[in-house]
């Protein structure tokens, strides 16, 4: 994976935590509207759109540490292939 490759998993990951935050918000304006209750639905709808963020970067740092320990195999095998070689 290239390193522009892990940037862009990065940013995707903060944009996708602020269409979240706003879907939340237009979302609890909207649900206070059409389906008044006696709490703030702003309290449900935060709670959730913070756990659609938690998960996006739970997502993106399994991703990139996979990545990591992926490329330190790679090149433990390559430079064990290479002393091989010298031999």
């Amino acid at each position: 994976m290239t390193q522009f490759h892990k940037f862009g998993l990065v940013m995707g990951a903060n944009f996708e935590a602020i269409a979240s935050m706003a879907a939340a918000f237009y979302g609890a304006q909207w649900l206070n509207e059409h389906y008044p209750k006696s709490f703030d639905w702003a309290s449900v709808t935060y709670v959730l759109g913070l756990l659609l963020i938690a998960r996006s970067w739970y997502v993106v740092l399994r991703v990139l540490m996979r990545d990591q320990r992926t490329s330190e195999v790679t090149s433990e095998k390559g430079a064990t292939q290479n002393d091989s070689r010298h031999d």
